[in-house]
């Protein structure tokens, strides 16, 4: 938080696609379909303190070297750094599979509330989205329901660049929110 306190908000703001409400000195972000606000003091949702986790991919996202987004081609967290793609699959994509029918059939209701929107698929997969995860960080999530042959699949995929604007520790953390976003979307609609 400390970084807040001298960053010029104006800049900011045009850097990473925010809105910068200068009566407040605050600015405006969407993440994930929610809005939070950004000031001196804190980041807020829904006019409550940011859980810890969201606050620290809004600080990463903030304080990135990035300036443009690069959507395609897509890539793979374990594409974006040397690390196993093990562990990304177990929390987000594993999760997120077991929910797939129910998601496919149930996408059009689902998807603007996380700022998604359908696209091509790139495998032939039953469904493919594209979420603007951050205004400069997007996912491409591709959905296979089950069949008599193969169980459920899916795949997260970021943005080419994702990588200039979030620590791949963050970009992780940001698939587990975006899985724990989908989840809760499915309990309530």
């Amino acid at each position: 938080m400390k970084a807040l306190e001298h960053s010029s908000f104006p800049a900011l703001a045009e850097r990473i696609s925010a809105l910068y409400s200068e009566e407040d000195d605050s600015l405006l972000l969407a993440m994930l379909g929610q809005e939070y606000v950004i000031n001196r003091t804190g980041i807020t949702l829904r006019g409550q303190k940011a859980p810890d986790a969201h606050e620290a991919v809004i600080l990463g996202y903030l304080s990135s070297p990035g300036t443009t987004l690069v959507e395609s081609p897509w890539r793979a967290l374990g594409d974006l750094a040397d690390l196993s793609a093990t562990e990304f699959r177990k929390r987000v994509e594993i999760p997120i599979a077991q929910h797939a029918t129910e998601f496919v059939t149930r996408a059009n209701a689902l998807l603007p509330h996380f700022d998604a929107y359908l696209s091509p698929s790139l495998i032939g997969s039953d469904l493919a989205i594209t979420v603007r995860a951050l205004p400069k960080v997007m996912l491409h999530v591709e959905l296979s329901q089950e069949t008599q042959e193969f169980p459920p699949e899916v795949w997260v995929l970021f943005s080419n660049n994702a990588d200039q604007f979030l620590s791949v520790e963050n970009l992780q953390l940001l698939g587990e929110l975006f899985k724990d976003r989908l989840l809760s979307l499915l309990r309530i609609y």
